[in-house]
C-alpha cells in the first residue's frame, strides 16, 4: 500500500512540475484566442451534433441536381443541410485542435493544486466545473423526460400492452419513422457519433465556461527555469527508427501473406481472418501511437534547442529542416482526419473505394514525412 501511495504521489508531483515548467504564454494565454477557441468549439460541436440528425438522402448529397424541382421552402432546407455537411467535413479536426489548445491554455488553472493559484482562479475553476456538470445533468434529465413523454403519447392504452401498443397508435408515426430512418444505413456509426458528441460536450463545456470567464483577466505566468537541450535527442531518433522499422516490416509481411493467400486457398482463410484483424486492431493503432509520440518528442526537442539558438546558430539548418517536415506531417494528419470524416457522411463523401485510396495515400505519405522530420534531431542534442 505504501509503494502504491508513493507511486501516485510521485506521478502527481511530476505532473505539477511539468505544468509549471511548460506554462503557456504569449498568444496561447491571450483573451482573444481563448474566446475564439470557445466559439469554435461551441459552433462546430453544435454543427457536428446537428448533422447527425439530418438524413443523408439524394436531396442532401446532391442539392444542385434536384433544387429546380423543389419548393422554395424545401430548397432552403436543402441548402441548410448542405452547409451543415460541408462545415461538418472540417468539424472533427477543428473540435479536437480547439479543445487541445484551450486545454493547454488553461492547464495552470485546471491542473495545479489550490496552493499554486489565487482565490479568483480557484473560485472560477470550482464554479465552471460545478455549473458545467449541473447543466449537463439537467439537460440529460430534460431529454429523458421528453422521451418519456413522447413514449406515453405514442402508447395506445385502449389496447392490451401485450399486443404491441405502439403499432396501434399513429399520432407520432412520422416522428418515429424519422428516428428509425436515422439508424437504417449504419446503426453503429450513428450511436457512436451521438455518444462521442455527448462525451465531447461533457469534457469541453466546463473548460469553455472557465476559459471565457478567465479571459476577462490577464494571466500572470510564473517564471520557470529555462529548458535544456535534451541529452537524449539522439536516443529518441534511434527509438523512432526502430519502431518505424517494426511497423514497415510488419506491414510488408502482412501484405506478402495476403497476396500469397489469394493464390493459395488453404492460406486464404488464415490471411483473411487472422492478418486483417492484426492490421486494423494492432498495427494501425500502434502506428498512430508512434506518430503521436514522435510528434510530441519533436516539439520538445525543438522547443528546448531554441534556448541556445540551436547551438549558437550552427544547427539552424537542422532545426528548419526538422520544423518543415514536422509541419508537413501535421498537415497530412489533419487532411487524413478530414478525408476519413468525409468517407462516412456529407455531400463530399467519396463513392465506392475512392476514400480508401485517398486515405491510404495520405497515411503512407506521413511515414517518409515524419521520418525526415526526425532525421536531424540528433544534431540538436548536446550529446552528439
Amino acid at each position: 500500500m505504501e509503494n502504491k501511495f508513493n507511486f501516485w504521489s510521485e506521478l502527481r508531483r511530476a505532473k505539477i512540475e511539468r505544468v509549471l515548467e511548460s506554462s503557456p504564454s504569449g498568444l496561447l494565454v491571450s483573451s482573444t484566442l481563448r474566446r475564439w477557441l470557445c466559439v469554435l468549439m461551441v459552433v462546430f460541436s453544435y454543427d457536428n451534433f446537428a448533422s447527425i440528425f439530418i438524413l443523408k438522402n439524394d436531396c442532401t448529397n446532391n442539392p444542385c441536381h434536384v433544387v429546380s424541382s423543389l419548393t422554395p421552402g424545401q430548397t432552403i432546407l436543402v441548402i441548410i443541410a448542405a452547409i451543415f455537411y460541408m462545415l461538418n467535413s472540417y468539424a472533427l479536426p477543428i473540435m479536437i485542435a480547439s479543445f487541445l489548445l484551450l486545454r493547454k491554455s488553461m492547464s495552470r488553472v485546471t491542473s495545479l493544486p489550490d496552493e499554486y493559484l489565487d482565490e479568483r482562479q480557484i473560485e472560477s475553476r470550482d464554479w465552471a466545473f460545478r455549473t458545467g456538470y449541473l447543466v449537463i445533468r439537467r439537460v440529460g434529465l430534460g431529454l429523458a423526460a421528453a422521451l418519456l413523454t413522447l413514449q406515453i403519447l405514442n402508447t395506445n392504452f385502449s389496447t392490451s400492452v401485450i399486443v404491441s401498443p405502439l403499432a396501434q397508435d399513429t399520432r407520432l408515426k412520422p416522428f418515429t419513422d424519422y428516428l428509425s430512418s436515422l439508424t437504417t444505413e449504419n446503426p453503429l456509426a450513428f450511436y457512436f457519433n451521438v455518444i462521442a458528441s455527448l462525451a465531447y460536450v461533457a469534457y469541453s463545456f466546463p473548460l469553455i465556461l472557465l476559459a471565457w470567464r478567465e479571459s476577462k483577466f490577464p494571466e500572470v505566468i510564473p517564471q520557470a527555469a529555462q529548458p535544456v537541450v535534451p541529452a537524449g535527442a539522439a536516443k529518441i531518433a534511434r527509438q523512432y527508427y526502430r519502431r518505424l522499422s517494426l511497423i514497415l516490416f510488419s506491414f510488408l509481411g502482412i501484405v506478402v501473406l495476403l497476396v500469397a493467400g489469394m493464390r493459395a486457398p488453404s492460406l486464404g482463410s488464415f490471411a483473411l481472418y487472422s492478418l486483417l484483424p492484426l492490421l486494423f486492431f494492432v498495427l494501425i493503432p500502434y502506428s498512430m501511437y508512434v506518430y503521436v509520440w514522435s510528434s510530441i518528442k519533436t516539439v520538445q526537442v525543438l522547443k528546448a534547442a531554441k534556448v541556445d539558438n540551436y547551438n549558437q546558430g550552427k544547427e539552424t539548418f537542422a532545426a528548419m529542416f526538422t520544423l518543415t517536415f514536422f509541419v508537413i506531417t501535421q498537415l497530412l494528419g489533419v487532411s487524413l482526419l478530414v478525408f476519413f470524416q468525409n468517407a462516412f457522411n456529407g455531400p463530399l463523401a467519396f463513392a465506392g473505394e475512392n476514400w480508401v485510396l485517398v486515405t491510404s495515400v495520405i497515411g503512407l505519405a506521413m511515414i517518409p514525412a515524419q521520418a525526415l522530420s526526425v532525421l536531424f534531431i540528433p544534431r540538436l542534442s548536446v550529446d552528439k
